[in-house]
């Protein structure tokens, strides 16, 4: 997994499951197929937004439907991103996608394999909610919640998507910060690639 796979992913983790193995190639585009996306030259924050964008649109509507609220978390991050201060810089890009984005193939999203990898992490969720109820307090809670260090980052993501609250999400992303090493590392690199 690279930065802009984690990147999407934290966004909307089946949008970023359509990243998977596929090659990275220079291109003038955002423009995506089975086996390839080419990557233009853009700040990075604006390629997660424009990828993200470029998947959703590749989708079918049925595909498109379920993942309406997916696409709402890709424009809160443009938002996000725009009342930052790399907004200006991004704003033609955020503001324009389409310049940047070239229909690609239609691509699908493997809903079976989503189903196999929500179960294997569901136990931790559960888990998550129990200490949720159960910690008094946050440092408590973030205590102990150390079996979140089996996991690997992909599972983690996925964890975060699935939390059903927001605070559930932002306790689980400081679970995984204070007991994932694998999950910490690639959250810098994405941190530091986001800010350019």
């Amino acid at each position: 997994m690279d930065e802009l796979e984690f990147c999407v992913k934290s966004l909307s983790y089946p949008l970023g499951m359509l990243l998977e193995k596929v090659e990275r190639a220079p291109g003038e585009f955002v423009r995506v197929t089975r086996n390839r996306i080419t990557i233009p030259e853009v700040p990075f924050a604006a390629l997660c937004y424009l990828t993200g964008v470029a998947l959703y649109d590749s989708l079918d509507f049925v595909d498109k439907k379920r993942l309406q609220n997916d696409y709402g978390a890709l424009e809160r991050f443009r938002t996000k991103i725009l009342g930052s201060k790399l907004g200006d810089a991004l704003r033609p890009y955020m503001e324009s996608p389409g310049r940047y984005i070239s229909p690609g193939e239609r691509l699908a999203v493997d809903w079976l394999e989503l189903e196999v990898r929500r179960k294997k992490v569901e136990p931790y969720i559960k888990r998550m909610m129990e200490l949720e109820k159960t910690a008094g307090s946050r440092e408590a809670l973030l205590k102990e919640a150390g079996f979140l260090s089996e996991i690997s980052p992909d599972q983690g993501l996925l964890l975060i998507y699935l939390a059903e609250d927001e605070n559930l999400k932002a306790l689980i992303n400081a679970a995984l910060g204070k007991h994932n090493p694998g999950f910490r590392t690639m959250a810098l690199r994405h941190f530091k690639a986001l800010r350019g």
